[in-house]
């Protein structure tokens, strides 16, 4: 399986590139918010072409055999993107069609369920936006709360999750070395969100009500 793929611009396509890695050309489709991030990148058969890093998301099925890469220029992206593939009757290739947007801005339609917006996503009609808010709605809290679009996210550290300084560790980590923003910003925002609902015991039901509040501010 293909994780990752770092080479030389060869070609661009409607929606896909060409890149060459070890002196294979692998064909990589590409959602148009990562189109548009390699915008400036040059394609080239010579010297000049631009180097190019994705993350890839390999899609294979028996009842399609054939490979398809699906690229992204940042990890949160490919990971937002696996979760709009589990949502019913979204498969790759509509899901990576519809991310027309930055993540975090779909991510914020889903969280106040605005199927109008979703609905005007491609590919996605009324009853798979209804279906991406019954689903996706209490799971999206995180990439709604990311501060610079395209930031390239860092590893972020295992943090035991079992207990509340284990949930805060997590999600401080992951606001400041995924999302983007200050460690004393990423502090307050935590430090709010228990204070108003104090007793939380998940990541995801912490990002929840941080972005709640920020919502409500």
């Amino acid at each position: 399986m293909i994780a990752s793929l770092r080479g030389k611009l060869r070609r661009r396509l409607e929606d896909r590139v060409v890149v060459e890695s070890g002196g294979v050309g692998y064909e990589v489709f590409l959602p148009p918010v990562a189109y548009r991030a390699i915008a400036d990148a040059v394609a080239s058969e010579k010297d000049d072409a631009s180097d190019l890093s994705l993350v890839i998301y390999y899609h294979a099925t028996r009842d399609q055999p054939r490979p398809i890469l699906i690229g992204f220029t940042s990890e949160l992206d490919k990971e937002f993107f696996e979760k709009l593939i589990t949502v019913k009757d979204i498969g790759p290739l509509v899901a990576a069609r519809a991310l027309t947007c930055a993540v975090q801005d779909l991510a914020a339609a889903i969280a106040r369920q605005d199927e109008k917006f979703l609905r005007s996503l491609r590919g996605i009609g009324p009853q798979k936006a209804r279906n991406i808010v019954a689903q996706l709605q209490a799971k999206v809290a995180k990439f709604a709360l990311l501060k610079e679009p395209g930031a390239e996210p860092a590893p972020v550290p295992a943090a035991p999750t079992d207990d509340e300084e284990g949930v805060k560790t997590l999600v401080w980590e992951v606001l400041v070395k995924q999302l983007g923003h200050r460690p004393s910003e990423a502090g307050q925002l935590i430090g709010d969100a228990l204070r108003r609902k104090p007793g939380i015991k998940t990541a995801e039901e912490l990002f929840d009500e941080i972005y709640r509040g920020r919502k409500q501010a």
